[in-house]
């Protein structure tokens, strides 16, 4: 059905926060996102707002819930609303693994991060409200901004496009933004992130053994598989990163060993190679003289990140920090039998036994995600 313009008596002030008595007051909460994982709490605010906007429509017989793919009201101050019903398509901006052919279907497994999601020919101005339901697969999402139509408050401060993408990107790769803390534990204590040049269902694998307290390391063989393809299909020595050109040939030394099962030589390039990227980003982004320390070397990459991408990026960008001082960066007692880490491998503490697979896996992955990190956050529509 085409655009529809509909008349509130009153306008929208949003839903109560809290219960009250006759008489008393109530706090409204005036934005809001609500998604399939509230269960009921989505239900009842469905039933409510947009139930309303959906009995306002002028249409031949009455539109049922189930028949709701999208919902889109940009509302005005005059009480005007102009409605969308799945009529408002999107345009996505996107990072993905490799090179895109016009036309080409992309799977999750390709994605590598979500930004701005673009509404085609529709503009929502910042000092309209906003109600809009969508849906990711068999997943709901119901976000609303109704402050800017309050005289108490100033046009929408933040970049549209921007929330709507974050919350896309929440609704479609779920799972990684509701990992809770013991689940993390499990991760970093195991020496494992949820990278995202890994495939979408291998990252839900490793995130299942997570909670349920399973070796991560079982998985190691689809990993290795992976890496391997991608080192093949996406070299990390070719990337036009200025990070990383004082570093190629030595990455690509790396490489060559490790694509030969030489896991005591690709470990022993590549720890210390992750640093030196860190360092010579460092170089290039601050303005000022910034010691190097790890502290120093991780803040940099993840600040520069989050001042041009959205908060539910699915680079994690706060636990890659945490990721990095943690693991990457693990202090050791000498004598002490370390594992690997950028220390116990460049002081020659780490042991013989310790230059496994698994450790010759980890510094590609880990140099990958900070590609991606020492990039301008560009995306691609």
């Amino acid at each position: 059905m085409m655009p529809q313009e509909i008349v509130f008596e009153k306008l929208p002030a949003g839903y109560a926060d809290s219960a009250a008595k006759p008489g008393e007051k109530v706090k409204v909460r005036l934005t809001d996102f609500v998604s399939t994982e509230d269960g009921d709490e989505l239900i009842t605010k469905l039933e409510g707002f947009p139930q309303q906007i959906l009995s306002m429509l002028s249409v031949p017989s009455p539109v049922l819930p189930s028949m709701v793919h999208s919902l889109l009201a940009i509302i005005r101050a005059d009480k005007t609303a102009t409605v969308y019903l799945n009529e408002a398509q999107t345009i996505g901006e996107m990072r993905v693994k490799g090179g895109v052919k016009k036309g080409e279907l992309l799977t999750t497994n390709r994605v590598l991060d979500l930004g701005r999601i673009k509404f085609k020919d529709i503009t929502v101005p910042p000092e309209a409200g906003i109600a809009y339901v969508f849906s990711v697969g068999w997943r709901k999402g119901f976000f609303y901004d109704l402050a800017p139509l309050h005289a108490e408050h100033d046009a929408r401060p933040y970049d549209i496009e921007e929330a709507i993408g974050s919350l896309f990107a929440y609704l479609l790769f779920q799972e990684r933004f509701k990992i809770d803390d013991p689940t993390w534990k499990i991760f970093f204590d195991q020496k494992w992130f949820p990278f995202v040049h890994l495939d979408n269902d291998l990252i839900c694998e490793m995130i299942a053994h997570a909670k349920q307290g399973w070796h991560i390391d079982g998985l190691l063989p689809k990993i290795v598989n992976n890496v391997k393809r991608l080192l093949r299909d996406d070299p990390i020595d070719q990337k036009h990163i200025p990070a990383f050109v004082d570093h190629a040939d030595i990455l690509r030394t790396g490489v060559e060993r490790y694509l030969a099962d030489d896991h005591v030589s690709a470990t022993s390039i590549m720890y210390p190679r992750i640093e030196g990227t860190l360092r010579s980003f460092l170089r290039v982004s601050s303005a000022t003289a910034t010691a190097p320390t790890a502290q120093t070397l991780s803040k940099v990459a993840v600040e520069h990140h989050q001042t041009s991408r959205i908060s539910n990026s699915l680079l994690l960008s706060t636990k890659f920090q945490r990721y990095l001082n943690d693991v990457y960066f693990a202090h050791f007692a000498p004598g002490s039998s370390p594992d690997v880490g950028r220390h116990s491998v460049a002081h020659g503490e780490a042991r013989a036994a310790d230059f496994t697979v698994k450790a010759a896996t980890i510094p590609f992955l880990l140099l990958y995600q900070l590609s991606l990190f020492f990039t301008d956050g560009k995306l691609r529509p």
